[in-house]
């Protein structure tokens, strides 16, 4: 058996998960997450709104021992997903959430976590247990915010960055702009220490939510918050979320766009994640025409995909509304024909909400002012 000890295979994996693409990599030893108790206080305020899998086997999201048996380490990565923005030039602007507007997320890091799996099963297989007949999934598990982990918890715990008042995991050398992934193994690694940096008295984050959303520093409630209204919620909105939600049609950054961590923001590394040509500068007026097919088409492979095509254009809809201005009306015109009652729901609502809020545009005559007599 080698003399390997978890401080060597700790820099083996660091090294092997940097070369495959990862921006960063923490180790945690596995145990009880710190903040279990804060999990099951949120979960007993009915803050998960109405998604049912986060009640579901509550003590193995909080303890990776009963996901893995044998666990021992928590392995967390990060890819970041920021780009300059481009000018805005759309007639009617939509917002999507940043890390949307490329390939899924959960596509880039699932390829990249497998592949760490296979190199870390390389490098312990004969040194942790040389007879053992386990296989990989026995051994190392992985997930991208579809498992029962608490990513950000772990990813503090970890030492890849801390977790913000806007509950957002912010690693101080590149902001929150990120997405996580998790790797659960029986191998041994030497854990690395949290990063001693946190928020301080910045609170920029939570007035900044359009909703309130953020109840209490590092607390959102899924019930107010628009990333839940428009990605994960099925059916109706409420009508005081669509016209909350303003523009946004997939997804909310408010709370990061005034983060003062974001300064430090770097390039995205993988090119999965540069925006496809839809979202570049997303105009509201495009979106409204989608056929399924176009739809089908353009989100194959985003994350985007998730809403649906009538859930995009129900937002769509709400967002044309409160756009404020008349050149919307002739899109919801169309979408309140559209075969979908849900569509045309929320279409009539948009109109109602632009008869309220439409600025007139400018005109003039020749050779008179236009506020003349």
């Amino acid at each position: 058996m080698s003399n390997s000890t978890p401080r060597d295979l700790a820099e083996r994996v660091r090294a092997l998960a940097i070369e495959i693409g990862f921006d960063t990599v923490g180790f945690a030893r596995a145990d009880r997450s710190r903040d279990a108790d804060r999990f099951h206080a949120w979960l007993a305020d009915g803050r998960e709104a109405d998604l049912a899998y986060m009640r579901k086997t509550p003590e193995r999201r909080t303890d990776p021992r009963n996901v893995l048996e044998g666990c021992r380490t928590v392995i967390v990565v990060t890819v970041g997903h920021w780009f300059e923005d481009p000018e805005r030039t759309a007639e009617l602007p939509a917002r999507f959430a940043r890390y949307a507007k490329g390939r899924d997320y959960h596509k880039i890091l699932e390829g990249m976590l497998k592949r760490l799996a296979c190199a870390l099963h390389e490098q312990v297989r004969r040194e942790e247990e040389p007879n053992s007949e386990l296989g990989d999934d026995e051994r190392h598990r992985w997930y991208v915010d579809h498992g029962p982990v608490l990513e950000r918890a772990w990813a503090a715990e970890a030492g890849v960055g801390f977790v913000g008042k806007n509950a957002m995991l912010i690693d101080p050398r590149r902001g929150s702009w990120t997405t996580l992934g998790v790797l659960l193994t029986t191998a041994e690694l030497e854990p690395d220490a949290p990063v001693d940096e946190g928020c301080g008295t910045c609170r920029d984050c939570i007035p900044a939510c359009p909703t309130g959303a953020i109840v209490g520093p590092g607390e959102v409630d899924a019930r107010l918050c628009i990333s839940y209204w428009t990605i994960e919620h099925r059916g109706v909105l409420p009508e005081e979320m669509r016209s909350a939600i303003g523009t946004r049609v997939f997804g909310c950054d408010d709370c990061q766009d005034v983060c003062p961590w974001n300064r430090f923001a770097q390039p995205a590394t993988v090119a999965d994640h540069r925006p496809r040509e839809l979202f570049v500068d997303a105009d509201l007026a495009r979106l409204a025409s989608l056929t399924w097919d176009e739809w089908d088409d353009a989100t194959r492979g985003t994350a985007v995909r998730r809403v649906g095509y009538e859930g995009l254009l129900r937002n769509v809809a709400c967002a044309l509304g409160n756009t404020g201005d008349e050149r919307a009306r002739p899109h919801l015109d169309r979408l309140v024909t559209h075969e979908s009652e849900l569509v045309r729901e929320h279409a009539v609502w948009g109109l109602a909400r632009l008869a309220e809020t439409a600025r007139p545009r400018e005109t003039s005559t020749p050779g008179r002012e236009a506020d003349g007599p």
